[in-house]
């Protein structure tokens, strides 16, 4: 993203009107997208003391330059930087240039990571400058390490630093008065239910309504697989949104095959890659739809965030021409549907547009049942404030769209 552009008076003016609505009607702003960075010892301090030999970490190499590090496998994941919201992503880059030239690194992430980024108590000073009420916590490096830890031989890695993640989740969610909300990482590789449901009771008990998980085959199985069926239940009786993200899974984040990417050694979201970063998603959402799982678990919800929205109202519509098409030529159903398939995912589905997706014209196209408010801070693709987020989105089509965009969507998931 390039840097921003000072703000017009007329689009400053629109913001400071929205402000001026927010405070009138006691609107509740949510952020339903930011990151809480993981410190280099994170996974070893939240890991129960029996499995710290397996807990991931951020260490620096003989350049001083720090990487997410699976230890176990001696294997590292990704190069780690401190990012500067609204830098276009200079900063990365240039980070990544100077390590691919030899150079020794200028940033120490241990040093130079901003308390705002790791620390709870700072970012709620952090929530207060932005302008913000309450923000979802994703985590950063947790939304990157599934691919570097693959296979039923290391599900003890897999499990030992999701288990961290979420025990911060629950920690974040209860000690910032309702501010900062948790989000855990949950996963069905292996397909241990008993493990699986004593994460989910635990994030429910600890108030965390959100759980990350990644898009795409599970084990290789679709997610409507009769063996996930338990799963869904008890996220939808626990009240728990699955939350999807521009994320790495068992293969890519598109899920697209290995092969369209063999001369692009950038492997988290490459250059091809970019145009389908949300079709995984997109795929898992369809099978979630034709194949009956939100028909048979009503209370279950997604919340997809950073991956654009713009996709959603076109894929409602092919939804149901591939669910009459299919009927017209096989003479059956997949899954004998009550309804249209677009029914069960409107009801299910709520997602985060990027400013750039025309978000007005979004809304007044489609409604404003569906979409939230996303910063993305800190990232460098991220925004410093609401008001630059106001500023970018432009005019929306009333009073109304606005509340429910700047938090009352959110506000439905918490309810």
């Amino acid at each position: 993203m390039a840097p921003l552009t000072p703000a017009s008076k007329s689009l400053r003016f629109q913001g400071e009107q929205m402000l001026a609505y927010a405070e009138e009607t006691a609107m509740t702003i949510i952020d339903a997208d930011q990151h809480l960075f993981e410190r280099p010892d994170f996974w070893r301090a939240y890991c129960e003391p029996k499995q710290r030999d397996l807990a991931l970490s951020i260490e620096p190499d003989d350049l001083g330059y720090w990487h997410l590090t699976n230890n176990w496998l001696g294997k590292r994941i990704w190069q780690a930087w401190v990012p500067t919201p609204e830098d276009g992503m200079a900063a990365m880059r240039e980070t990544f240039q100077r390590r691919r030239r030899g150079e020794p690194s200028v940033v120490d992430y241990a040093r130079d990571l901003p308390r705002a980024y790791s620390d709870p108590d700072a970012r709620l000073t952090q929530l207060d400058v932005m302008k913000v009420d309450k923000a979802l916590m994703l985590p950063h490096w947790g939304l990157i390490w599934a691919n570097a830890v693959t296979g039923a031989t290391h599900l003890d890695v897999v499990r030992a630093n999701l288990e961290a993640e979420n025990r911060r989740a629950v920690e974040v969610q209860g000690g910032s008065s309702g501010r900062l909300l948790g989000v855990g990482h949950l996963s069905l590789r292996g397909g241990d239910l008993g493990w699986f449901r004593q994460q989910v009771e635990s994030l429910a008990q600890g108030g965390v309504r959100f759980a990350f998980m990644c898009s795409g085959l599970i084990d290789g199985r679709r997610w409507s697989h009769p063996d996930h069926e338990a799963a869904w239940a008890m996220l939808a009786d626990h009240g728990i949104a699955i939350l999807f993200h521009v994320q790495d899974n068992e293969m890519r984040p598109s899920g697209l095959p290995e092969g369209w990417f063999e001369n692009d050694p950038d492997w988290f979201i490459s250059a091809v890659e970019q145009p389908f970063v949300y079709l995984g998603v997109q795929v898992t959402l369809t099978d979630l739809t034709l194949n009956g799982v939100f028909e048979r678990h009503p209370k279950l919800k997604v919340c997809c965030v950073e991956l654009h929205a713009d996709w959603f109202p076109p894929l409602c519509r092919q939804l149901d021409a591939a669910y009459e098409n299919h009927r017209r030529v096989a003479g059956r159903d997949l899954y004998a549907l009550q309804a249209s398939p677009s029914v069960y995912l409107k009801r299910a589905v709520r997602l985060a547009p990027h400013w750039t997706d025309r978000v007005p014209e979004l809304i007044a196209g489609f409604g404003s049942d569906h979409f939230m408010f996303g910063s993305d801070y800190p990232h460098c693709e991220g925004l410093a404030s609401l008001d630059s987020y106001r500023d970018l989105v432009g005019e929306l089509p009333g009073a109304e769209a606005e509340r429910r965009l700047l938090g009352g969507v959110v506000a439905e998931f918490l309810a």
